[in-house]
């Protein structure tokens, strides 16, 4: 079975935005992920519209391919630049893309049974805990 395409529509794409996190940063647009909660009915068509473009496209914006690099507290002295992480703030628009592609590609391996029952990660309602259940199992 071949995934043929990705349909964006204005159902997977608030489904995807009510997954957002609303006190979370903005990325280099500005735009924060309240912005987006608050207007998900508003936006949903035009994003659907949009991300239907660039996909058929191949075409990714290049406010997409850049981010805003904050180093995170991890622990121990704030002094130790070795006590911090990166972490990257990308465009939510492109987060919510990336969301129903994720979506969707799963959809299509989980129905037509292409996932090995021996995947643990990346897969609902399996985890390196059960991963590891299932080695002491063994």
């Amino acid at each position: 079975m071949v995934l043929d395409t990705v349909v964006f529509d204005e159902r997977n794409i608030i489904a995807a935005v009510r997954k957002l996190k609303a006190n979370l940063s903005a990325g280099p647009d500005g735009l924060p992920p309240l912005l987006y909660k608050r207007l998900q009915s508003s936006i949903a068509k035009p994003l659907a519209l949009l991300f239907t473009q660039l996909f058929s496209t191949g075409v990714v914006p290049e406010a997409w391919k850049t981010a805003i690099i904050v180093p995170v507290f991890k622990k121990g002295s704030a002094s130790n630049v070795a006590n911090y992480r990166p972490i990257s703030l990308t465009c939510l628009a492109s987060k919510i893309m990336e969301r129903v592609i994720d979506i969707c590609i799963y959809d299509h391996l989980a129905s037509n049974n292409l996932l090995s029952g021996n995947q643990q990660g990346f897969i609902k309602g399996r985890s390196t805990c059960t991963n590891l259940l299932e080695s002491m199992n063994d």
